[in-house]
């Protein structure tokens, strides 16, 4: 029960990697607010939550909405007094699939509102509280895609680097108030994000054409990852509680590559 006593609050939690985080943050001990998008969603997560022993609460928030996140981080706060731990989760592929010369400016303008103005967005939010109580943990959730300068995807490439950078920014600024902050980076992960990717893919890649979107992912994952096996929203929750726990309290400004190995090569 590394998160004994804490109390965490993970955008895009209804779903995904963001429920993974949630619950693999409940069975360690914390409390959790889901903040999402899809009250529904989010509700369904809590009672998981609840389920597993741990106080939990939805709270519907837009992240590209500055107003909004900062009501749903003082909605946390009050419900429960503090919050100790921020994952900054939330995240959208607009323009799969397409190179840069064939998206169209609103597809930038999405992903950079979501994935990553959010992310300043609610580290601004919470700084003021982690600094008055000299401790916080922030993670934010970035991806390979970022570091790996991917061609199918770049708007949301250069995003999740735009996170990487952003959140060492943000590990320089607060490492005076005793507030790590981290970035997770998964790899390749069977979720409905990459169910999309593989339809676009099989729609844009002759040598794709016969595959279901499981099969080519099967195919990526032999042929990217030196471990040869996918990773899991499972594995990004585990690393969360890492990087949340005392345990990595001397770890700050750090990407963590969840990939099976595909960056260091």
């Amino acid at each position: 029960m590394r998160l004994t006593d804490k109390a965490a609050m993970v955008t895009g939690g209804g779903a995904g990697i963001g429920r993974a985080i949630v619950l693999a943050m409940a069975r360690e001990g914390a409390d959790i607010v889901i903040a999402d998008l899809r009250r529904e969603a989010a509700e369904a997560v809590a009672r998981e939550a609840q389920d597993l022993g741990r106080k939990a609460a939805a709270i519907r928030v837009d992240v590209a909405q500055e107003t909004q996140v900062q009501q749903a981080i003082a909605d946390g706060i009050r419900q429960f007094g503090h919050i100790d731990i921020l994952v900054n989760n939330a995240g959208v592929t607009p323009g799969l699939g397409l190179p840069f010369t064939r998206q169209e400016e609103a597809d930038w303008d999405t992903v950079f509102d979501i994935n990553v103005k959010s992310v300043f967005f609610a580290c601004k939010a919470i700084a003021p509280h982690f600094m008055q109580r000299r401790s916080g943990k922030i993670i934010n959730i970035a991806s390979i895609a970022g570091p790996l300068s991917s061609l199918t995807m770049p708007s949301y490439s250069v995003s999740k680097m735009g996170v990487i950078t952003f959140t060492r920014i943000v590990a320089k600024e607060l490492a005076a108030s005793n507030v790590n902050v981290n970035a997770i980076c998964p790899g390749l992960l069977w979720t409905d994000m990459w169910k999309n990717i593989g339809e676009v893919i099989r729609e844009t890649n002759p040598a794709y054409r016969d595959l279901t979107p499981r099969q080519m992912f099967e195919k990526r994952v032999e042929e990217w990852i030196p471990l040869k096996r996918e990773q899991t929203p499972e594995d990004i929750g585990h690393a969360a509680v890492f990087l949340a726990s005392e345990e990595a309290r001397n770890i700050t400004g750090q990407a963590l590559m969840v990939d099976g190995g595909v960056v260091m090569q």
